[in-house]
């Protein structure tokens, strides 16, 4: 029985989708602390728009909020920009984290997986020894 150009169309989709899935890792999920969030407003400058028959200059504003998690060994300083919610977390709250090369994956209060730029990473300092 020969198969239509749609329906093998969907067979190798299909097995391309399994495929993809199957070879996904799993990520790596780290304890964490949400140590600090900051909020950030600054002007970026002006946009010349038509308006009405004449050229109006509007200011662009850019919305940063930042995030500090602190896991065992590093601080991610995460960002968001111009996003109109911020993340679902708790200051002084636990969390996880898991890298994902320049972007970190948090499970907010919800238990949501939330994908954030890494802006910055910074490696914390190793507890000091005791005098003997």
């Amino acid at each position: 029985m020969a198969l239509g150009p749609k329906t093998t169309k969907l067979v190798v989709g299909f097995w391309l989708l399994l495929a993809s899935v199957a070879t996904a890792s799993p990520r790596k999920w780290q304890d964490a602390t949400v140590a600090g969030i900051s909020y950030n407003s600054s002007n970026a400058g002006t946009a010349s728009i038509p308006v009405g028959g004449i050229i109006a200059n509007v200011p662009i504003t850019v919305n940063r909020i930042y995030y500090r998690i602190v896991t065992q060994d590093t601080t991610y300083i995460l960002v968001l920009v111009n996003k109109k919610h911020p993340l679902n977390v708790t200051l002084h709250g636990k969390t996880k984290i898991a890298v994902d090369g320049s972007n970190a994956h948090i499970l907010d209060d919800a238990g949501k997986d939330v994908k954030v730029p890494i802006a910055q990473k910074i490696a914390n300092e190793p507890p000091a020894k005791e005098p003997q």
